[in-house]
């Protein structure tokens, strides 16, 4: 249950913003946070050593509302930036919104009606794909009402379907954080973490209605970015051990296990293409390990084509290389033969 003091009408929402770089949209983002219906708001920006003239902006917000609160940082990461957040924050409930997005002005009252009306410890909503120049893309706004228990939301979560692994567009019970930290100098630091915090919760409230708008940029910000390996293995790892934390907990069957597997074949793959160096090949090594753990999945589980490429991988790995880097040519020429 939520509890409210009696001089006042609202508990109080800490909102997490890291800050990195974002000059051309933070004034967008940090609009749609002071005008929201809902008003006992703590603002929290971390700026993470931005060198752009977000720092500046930053400023003149905390200056002109009293709810918004600056931290200043050396440049350490988004995950660095949402610790501070979190330490600093001291709300009863907590909130992330990314610098580079904005969100509909009643986001945090709806979800906190959400979370009230419901009696859940997380409630989160649908959101919207925005690009400059382009019509937005809406991405499930039925107006459906989903109620998950801790296990159901768990399952929900290996599923990948419904329910996301981002912080974004949902509010939290705060003490569902206690003693979670965000791995720093890895990316995708939010599913290293979420579905920890869903393992501690005992309802979650979801409604399919888009109110938070996510932003899509040529020139990519803190947590967007062209292809990069590692980047790949941290999302394969985060993967990886929210699959040993399920499995361990529940037994969920092999489906989380699977994508696992799947999602270190993809990596390799892709790493496989880029120029060769020490750190891609420690990258394919360190894949090669943890798929090594998922030898009980079988031939029906993973599927035929995927099975074929994991034993020659695993088997026979410098003729796969070749024999992977020369289809992949081969059909680049097909392609270009096709576009000429």
């Amino acid at each position: 249950m939520i509890y409210m003091d009696a001089k006042r009408s609202e508990p109080l929402i800490s909102l997490v913003v890291p800050v990195y770089n974002v000059r051309n949209y933070l004034k967008t983002c940090l609009q749609s946070i002071i005008s929201q219906t809902y008003h006992n708001l703590e603002i929290i920006l971390v700026d993470d050593g931005s060198n752009d003239g977000s720092s500046e902006i930053c400023d003149e917000y905390a200056r002109e509302d009293n709810r918004v609160r600056v931290i200043h940082l050396p440049h350490g990461g988004v995950s660095a930036a949402r610790n501070a957040g979190l330490e600093a924050a001291t709300g009863e409930l907590l909130g992330f919104v990314d610098s580079d997005d904005f969100i509909d002005i009643d986001l945090y009252e709806y979800l906190y009606k959400l979370l009230l009306e419901n009696d859940a410890d997380i409630s989160a909503c649908t959101y919207l794909l925005e690009q400059e120049g382009r019509p937005s893309k809406i991405i499930n706004n039925t107006g459906e009402l989903y109620l998950f228990s801790r296990k159901e939301i768990m399952r929900a979560l290996v599923k990948n379907d419904l329910v996301k692994n981002y912080l974004w567009a949902k509010l939290f019970k705060r003490n569902l954080f206690e003693g979670l930290l965000f791995p720093v100098g890895r990316v995708y630091e939010d599913v290293a973490v979420l579905y920890k915090v869903f393992d501690r919760s005992e309802k979650v409230a979801l409604s399919c209605v888009a109110k938070y708008h996510y932003m899509i940029h040529k020139n990519e910000s803190i947590t967007r970015g062209g292809y990069d390996p590692v980047k790949e293995y941290h999302y394969f790892l985060s993967l990886y051990e929210q699959d040993r934390f399920i499995q361990k907990e529940e037994n969920f069957g092999k489906e989380s296990s699977v994508s696992v597997l799947k999602r270190g074949i993809h990596l390799i793959n892709h790493t496989l293409l880029c120029p060769p160096s020490p750190a891609f090949e420690d990258i394919i090594e360190e894949t090669m390990q943890k798929m090594h753990e998922y030898r009980h999945i079988t031939v029906s589980q993973l599927g035929m084509s995927m099975s074929v490429k994991r034993y020659i991988m695993c088997r026979h790995f410098r003729f796969y290389r070749m024999l992977y880097r020369a289809y992949r040519a081969v059909f680049k020429r097909k392609m270009k033969l096709l576009i000429d």
